[in-house]
């Protein structure tokens, strides 16, 4: 699982600037959920994980 990535064929260019913070934000979380799960901290992993649905799921401001 360490060799996934996840490319976007869409050009940053086309992606408004307060969605694409806003999908920065969630890779961040991503990577703070990956590293609890990689050193066994699934509760841990969970709350992120819940942080980072409820952060998706708000509107963005535009």
């Amino acid at each position: 699982m360490q060799n996934f990535r996840l490319n976007s064929t869409i050009s940053k260019s086309w992606i408004p600037e307060n969605q694409t913070k806003k999908l920065t934000g969630l890779i961040e979380w991503c990577k703070i959920v990956h590293a609890c799960i990689e050193s066994g901290q699934i509760d841990d992993a969970k709350i992120f994980l819940e942080q980072a649905i409820h952060e998706a799921e708000m509107p963005s401001r535009e």
